[in-house]
């Protein structure tokens, strides 16, 4: 019965009662009390029947707004929704069945939720071992070679997501892996994948152990970066690149032989302050087309001049207007900044590149790797390009004994 009719009723018995009442004024006070109270009764009735199950279902949506986790206890009652909605026809029926429908898709979409949460905090989980092996993978700190007094070397980076496609290397080249004698030859490189996360990361990994294990066999950088082109270029469905700056430094003489692959263009911050753009192109980035012939240049560091490169994550950091923090930006502050090695001019720069973003989201990755020359030149060609490992001659005076 609709809610109309039975309102209907009510309100046609209440109209009866008072027909009654009026026309024959004849009642005694206890007649009259017993209409007033079939009144009430008749009114009463009608309203349980309205007003119950409304209770019910607030008391059930109080309990859900409690409960959170629909595994918990049931909320019970003395009459089932079921039930009710099964034997009202009317609109508290149909608000029953609509609540009872609304019921089963929250505990679907918990269930979801609860998937979908998982998920995601196992991905988390494992991009966060991801990051920790790509961090393993690049040498972070400026101590690697504490040995080396004629070298500072200082790294950084920082991937805009949990892994990046930045990347730096740098090692020593011993000439046929000897123990014996140490080539004094530092090779270092910094690159920069095109795209970001998880699979600029797989590529970065690939190329990095490219470039080292070419280099192990071949001291030119121009035929290193030669030979990692053709690989990668020959079988690269995805189209993926890498800018690529790789240098070789003589600490005999501080001869530094380079080549630049599409890279941002490094500086050299002389001793007398002045700033020396290494802005040479020796061909575009890793990966593109297959065939080229990189080229190399050749440069000098006189001691205490630092050399500082870096990735586009510097030059195109960006505010919260979207302003550049630009090459203009950068060179401004290598020129005039106060730092005298290379921790310093990393430390420098990094700050004033957070400075600069400030409550900005990091929008690339951000890789800066520099270096100071603290040798003494000597000509070239001497003995002094080969030097004794101290560690392997105090290993052979321990044998003579």
């Amino acid at each position: 019965m609709k809610i109309e009719i039975k309102i209907f009723i009510l309100l046609s018995a209440i109209a009866l009662i008072a027909f009654v009442v009026g026309k024959y004024n004849s009642f005694t006070p206890l007649g009259l009390a017993g209409l007033m109270i079939l009144a009430a009764g008749v009114a009463h009735f009608f309203a349980q029947m309205i007003t119950q199950p409304l209770q019910e279902l607030t008391e059930r949506a109080n309990w859900l707004s409690q409960h959170q986790d629909l595994d918990s206890p049931r909320w019970s009652h003395s009459q089932d929704f079921a039930t009710i909605a099964q034997h009202r026809p009317d609109e508290i029926g149909e608000l029953v069945s609509a609540f009872q429908q609304m019921e089963i898709e929250l505990e679907r979409s918990i269930d979801r939720f609860k998937q979908t949460t998982s998920a995601k905090e196992r991905m988390e989980r494992e991009l966060q071992i991801g990051r920790e092996i790509q961090m393993n993978m690049l040498t972070i700190g400026s101590s690697a070679f504490p040995k080396h007094k004629d070298l500072e070397i200082y790294a950084t980076l920082k991937p805009a997501y949990e892994v990046g496609g930045d990347f730096y290397d740098f090692y020593f080249w011993r000439e046929h892996l000897s123990y014996l004698f140490e080539e004094n030859r530092f090779c270092f490189c910094v690159g920069d994948v095109s795209g970001k996360g998880v699979p600029a990361a797989l590529f970065m990994a690939v190329i990095k152990t490219l470039i080292k294990s070419q280099a192990f066999i071949d001291l030119s950088p121009a035929n290193i970066l030669t030979h990692v082109n053709e690989v990668i270029s020959a079988d690269n469905p995805v189209c993926m690149f890498v800018t690529l700056f790789f240098g070789v430094l003589n600490l005999s003489d501080g001869e530094l032989i380079y080549t630049n692959a599409g890279h941002n263009p490094p500086y050299i911050r002389r001793q007398d302050g002045s700033l020396e753009p290494l802005d040479q192109g020796h061909g575009p980035a890793l990966g593109i087309l297959e065939g080229l012939v990189y080229q190399e240049c050749k440069t000098t560091l006189g001691t205490g001049d630092i050399l500082i490169t870096y990735t586009d994550g510097v030059t195109e950091a960006m505010d919260s207007e979207r302003h550049l923090f630009s090459d203009e930006r950068l060179i401004k502050l290598l020129k005039s900044g106060q730092y005298n090695s290379a921790r310093e001019a990393i430390n420098l720069t990094t700050e004033a590149v957070r400075m600069f973003q400030g409550e900005a989201e990091q929008a690339d990755d951000l890789t800066m790797l520099a270096l100071q020359f603290l040798g003494q030149p000597t000509s070239r060609g001497k003995p002094s390009d080969l030097s004794i490992s101290d560690e392997a001659l105090s290993s052979l005076r321990e044998q003579w004994k």
